[in-house]
């Protein structure tokens, strides 16, 4: 899958070993409102796991399971969040995608704009015939941003997903080639 995508103030580029230190910054400030959904992101976060994130992204890579982005500001480099696609199958050319935003750029179409980047590269770049989306049920932004992107609702996983706060129902959405919505 590409390294790079770009749309209007919003870049996604393959994660490098230089980002640890914004990824952390940017865990860091937004943890009261990601802790909630991801696992990874928690109270005491520390350099080293931000370390492990990046290069477990870039030998995910290597590998072709999983092709996750550093989203940024074109203007600036800020690290403004995080997107990608995981669990990619080959055979049966699906994956899921995923993503975060900063605190701070919540509510601007970052997450919007850097996961319609990424799914149209899964698209075409992996030939894909699906792309899932699942989504904590309060996890409200999410839904928001998968209904931008056009993913259509199949229904509810339960007990999904073990969060913080316990078992957790997922909404799972999809997206099939011609499905994304443009901006």
């Amino acid at each position: 899958m590409r390294d790079e995508m770009t749309s209007g103030r919003i870049r996604v580029r393959a994660f490098r070993e230089g980002d640890v230190q914004p990824l952390y910054e940017a865990a860091c400030k937004s943890i009261a409102e990601v802790a909630p959904f991801e696992t990874w992101c928690h109270p005491g976060y520390a350099l080293d796991e931000a370390r492990e994130y990046v290069e477990w992204w870039i030998k995910a890579r290597e590998r072709r399971s999983a092709f996750y982005y550093a989203v940024e500001d074109t203007g600036s480099s800020r690290l403004l969040g995080v997107c990608g696609v995981s669990d990619v199958t080959s055979e049966h050319r699906h994956a899921m995608l995923g993503y975060w935003v900063r605190t701070s750029e919540t509510g601007k179409g970052v997450a919007t704009t850097a996961a319609r980047l990424v799914a149209a590269a899964a698209f075409a770049d992996l030939s894909l015939l699906r792309v899932s989306i699942g989504v904590p049920v309060a996890n409200a932004a999410s839904h928001r941003v998968a209904a931008k992107l056009g993913a259509v609702r199949e229904g509810i996983l339960r007990q999904e997903l073990v969060l913080p706060s316990g078992p957790s129902d997922v909404v799972l959405y999809s997206l099939l080639p011609g499905e994304l919505r443009e901006a």
